[in-house]
């Protein structure tokens, strides 16, 4: 009999429903099999971390529950496998440890491969229709890799870290660390460092309010730092009556529609447009997706390939956005990356209910119509320069000629647009109020979850697949806090920070886990075994786990906090 084994119970279910055929299908709760070390490792005090670095690593079972349900299908159901776990790398992984077992009860296992990327009956059918006949072994062990890696350095420095700070009398559970959530804390850290150290300068501006044709336009003149400067062209200004216009012109102005949508734009757009954790908005894309929503919201791919635009616009007219469908202006716009595994994120079913998960939908589809079916922002970006006594000033803004996308896809809209007659040079237009405007500088803000998905992206630091955790992470780990939108670095994430800091800048940058997973891609693609990547990639964070280990050696100080001004008295 074929057993049929799925990530999730929801989209095991999805298979039954649309597949006719004799099967049983099983789901797992993600993976069923981990590594660690073996028993002789587990003591934190009489091992030293340093040894982990050349440590056995061993498969043991993660969920005990699932295992033995899948145990029991293999023995009854195990003469062909279909693998049907997620499309991605950690789905691969999840297959193979499937494999693992299967062979380990049955000695031997019959599979087959089933892919597809959402659980609409349509996409099951032919998943089923074109069954593989093997694992992507480059994605297994590239997820293999990250997982083994991550296990030994998160496993020596956390040991070395927390046993340290006990040491001292430091009165912490636990002080952890990763190799991506150390540099994700180093974005927020940087930008406190700017915060605290930014020094506000005064400057003036000649600020005057004129009519063109009966539109009121405020203008204003370069800064100035120099006070006395700044009165003497204000009093000049404040004498005239008439400002004359020395030039004025219009150009124009494209914003392109969106691409289509991948993971990182997707959870940098909704973590600014719901202020939700990018964790929060992945499991609902998750669930989502599971349920036959939306397509696999873990990509790389902003490429338009293989996916029926007319099949997914006749399905949107049976949703609350009809209105806004345009059947016969199918134009699709592609971008450049293409991960070969899955299509850009898009809506594959209409979403009844009004929640949390009906945001994500709707921003989705929303985003799928921007790109498919309407055109380009157009924008008319006009100029004004007047002369008030001699004083110049200006002023520039813009104005819709076409909404084109802005119709359907109305986040990030651009505000406070003015469009204003044409003004003619020479022309004289009236003066409603001249003033000297007295500022300071402002320092940076501190970074949103948005603005922080998009440094770590940049700078190269996770996949697709997992960025999403980490800033809920440092959070968790008591290392930064979330007032709002924005994060701020704690006094136990500073402290962390600088002692790591201090020892080696690369505990801390993200170049160094940036060329980690720059080696995993080598992986995938077979350059390099696992095997001679894992080793390459250790030796450089051993070297580092050497420096750290000497300097917090019989070195208590370092884990004095220092004692800091309330948070009202700082800047």
């Amino acid at each position: 009999m074929v057993l049929v084994v799925a990530e999730k119970p929801s989209v095991a279910r999805s298979i039954r429903k649309a597949i006719n055929g004799d099967f049983k299908a099983v789901a797992l709760s993600g993976h069923i099999l981990d590594v660690d070390f073996p028993r002789e490792y587990e003591s934190w005090w009489k091992t030293d971390p340093k040894d982990l670095f050349n440590a056995p690593v061993r498969w043991v079972v993660r969920d005990r529950k699932a295992y033995r349900e899948l145990v029991e299908a293999l023995r009854e159901h195990g003469d062909l496998i279909v693998l049907a776990t997620d499309n991605d790398h950690e789905g691969e992984l999840i297959a193979y440890e499937v494999l693992l077992i299967a062979k380990d009860i049955l000695g031997k296992a019959r599979y087959a491969r089933m892919r597809f990327n959402s659980t609409t009956p349509r996409e099951l059918k032919k998943a089923w229709e074109n069954l593989e006949p093997d694992l992507n072994w480059g994605w297994v062990w590239k997820a293999q890799f990250r997982r083994m890696f991550d296990l030994v350095t998160g496993a020596a420095y956390t040991r070395l870290l927390t046993t340290s700070a006990r040491r001292a009398g430091e009165d912490v559970k636990l002080i952890s660390w990763g190799s991506c959530q150390t540099p994700t804390l180093w974005f927020v850290s940087e930008r406190e460092k700017q915060i605290r150290e930014f020094k506000p300068q005064t400057y003036y501006t000649i600020e005057a309010t004129v009519l063109v044709d009966g539109v009121e336009v405020r203008v204003s003149s370069p800064t100035m730092k120099n006070e006395e400067e700044a009165k003497k062209l204000f009093e000049k200004a404040r004498e005239a009556d008439r400002a004359e216009v020395t030039s004025f012109g219009v150009e124009q102005e494209v914003e392109r529609r969106p691409l289509p949508t991948d993971t990182d734009s997707m959870l940098q757009d909704l973590a600014k447009a719901l202020g939700l954790s990018a964790s929060k908005i992945m499991a609902l894309a998750e669930e989502l997706y599971a349920d036959g929503y939306i397509s696999y919201p873990r990509t790389e791919t902003n490429q338009w390939i293989g996916v029926n635009h007319r099949w997914v616009l006749e399905m949107l007219k049976n949703s609350h956005l009809s209105n806004l469908v345009k059947l016969d202006s199918i134009n699709p716009r592609s971008g450049s990356k293409n991960d070969g595994a899955h299509p850009p994120i898009h809506p594959t079913q209409p979403y009844p209910h009004q929640d949390l998960k009906a945001r994500v939908w709707e921003y989705v589809a929303r985003r799928y119509l921007a790109n498919v079916v309407y055109g380009d922002a157009v924008f008319n970006r006009w100029r004004l320069s007047v002369s008030l006594g001699g004083v110049e000033l200006g002023a520039s803004n813009r104005y819709f000629v076409d909404e084109g996308f802005y119709q359907v896809f109305p986040y990030f809209r651009p505000k406070q647009l003015l469009w204003i007659p044409e003004a003619r040079l020479g022309q004289l237009l009236p003066v409603k109020d001249v003033e000297l405007a007295k500022k300071k500088t402002k320092p940076p803000p501190h970074l949103t979850e948005a603005e922080l998905l998009r440094l770590l992206e940049a700078h190269g630091i996770g996949t697709d697949a997992t960025r999403h955790e980490y800033p809920s992470i440092i959070v968790r780990r008591g290392y930064a806090e979330k007032r709002g939108k924005s994060f701020r670095i704690t006094e136990l994430g500073e402290l962390l920070m600088n002692l790591l800091a201090n020892v080696d800048q690369r505990l801390v940058t993200p170049e160094t886990r940036k060329h980690v997973e720059e080696m995993m891609k080598r992986v995938e693609k077979g350059e390099l075994t696992m095997e001679e990547a894992l080793k390459q990639s250790l030796q450089i964070y051993e070297e580092l786990f050497a420096e750290l280990e000497s300097a917090l050696r019989g070195n208590e100080k370092v884990w004095v906090r220092e004692r800091r001004a309330p948070e009202h008295q700082r800047l």
